[in-house]
């Protein structure tokens, strides 16, 4: 891990960063009677990004779209840390940043804002300051990938991805596969704009309160993945891809009922799911804690068709005051995006 001298000055103007939304599509192994505990898979996605301008400036000075404060104050946050870590041997008089947010990917809604909202700023101050780190480097000294990996390799590689988990004292898990995803599948998200996913002190408490994962299911999902979803994602098997995800999903979510109400977090988000199943949909998932569900399906048009089928399921039968929101989405080949413009 680089660092600069301290009386390093800022090596170029402004730092603009983009980073994708993904989906965290499961766990691998929540018993961790092995020696090794987590293991997640996940996909970067199109549908949201986190996009950041960063410059220098004489003060910190934060600017988010509209009710957004939150964000502006664990920034600071961010930017404290990150003075305190990578950038310790910052001179004080060089520490002033002016940062601009133009996009945010909606909080608590199991798109992984945190930790690509960490890796942006980390970035960013890493360029502004020319400090040579590898992202695993910003995520760790920046507390991110304490369970999952995802959001660190979907930051730097996009695509879809499997990490190794965690074994003790280490901080960031290992990068096992990074597959690009078919280009004509699609994912339909159905968001609950009425819910947030667990999170904070209460996912915390979730992870040590919850009984044991029983270890027969960890090596059930094991078997799932590497024999079935893998597979099926190479060789482009969309309804073997599904019905693989689909049971890594039930054995995840009935162990996590306790924590987040049900199997899924929204009650409306679960009957819509239920009722994609039903409709014959393969690859029926909640991302992270949710509440936004996800159904895959092999194109375009039956992404729209099953959208126009669920909105008239919602107002027909639903009659929900508050009705979902239904994105198509693919995913996204590329990571995040960095443009620095020197002096």
């Amino acid at each position: 891990m680089s660092a600069v001298e301290s009386n390093s000055t800022h090596s170029c103007t402004s730092v603009r960063v983009s980073a994708p939304a993904r989906l965290h599509l499961g766990f691998l192994d929540l018993n961790g009677s092995t020696g090794r505990k987590f293991g997640s898979l996940g996909l970067a996605v199109n549908s949201h990004s986190t996009r950041l301008t960063a410059q220098k400036s004489e003060n910190i000075n934060i600017s988010a779209p509209e009710g957004n404060d939150d964000v502006c104050k664990r920034t600071e946050s961010i930017i404290q840390t990150f003075y305190q870590t990578l950038g310790q041997h910052v001179a004080e008089e060089n520490k002033g940043v002016e940062i601009n947010f133009e996009q945010l990917i909606p909080e608590h809604a199991g798109f992984g804002s945190g930790t690509q909202l960490n890796l942006a700023i980390g970035t960013a101050l890493c360029k502004l300051h020319n400090i040579e780190s590898s992202t695993q480097e910003i995520a760790a000294s920046l507390g991110r990938g304490a369970r999952s990996g995802i959001g660190i390799s979907t930051f730097d590689l996009g695509g879809f991805i499997v990490d190794g988990g965690l074994k003790p004292n280490t901080t960031v898990p290992p990068l096992l596969m990074h597959q690009s995803f078919p280009n004509d599948w699609r994912i339909v998200l159905i968001m609950d704009n009425q819910h947030q996913g667990v999170h904070g002190q209460q996912e915390k408490l979730a992870f040590t309160k919850l009984s044991p994962f029983p270890l027969e299911n960890s090596q059930a999902i094991c078997h799932l993945s590497l024999m079935q979803l893998l597979p099926a994602l190479i060789e482009q098997d969309i309804d073997q891809f599904g019905a693989a995800l689909t049971q890594i999903q039930f054995l995840i979510g009935d162990h996590f009922a306790p924590a987040q109400g049900g199997r899924y977090t929204s009650p409306l988000v679960a009957k819509l799911l239920n009722h994609a199943q039903q409709l014959g949909h393969q690859g029926i998932a909640q991302t992270s804690w949710g509440p936004t569900g996800c159904v895959f399906v092999a194109d375009q048009i039956q992404a729209e068709k099953l959208v126009k089928d669920l909105s008239t399921y919602t107002s027909s039968t639903l009659n929900s005051k508050q009705p979902p929101t239904f994105l198509i989405t693919q995913a996204n080949e590329t990571g995040a995006k960095t443009e620095v413009c020197p002096v």
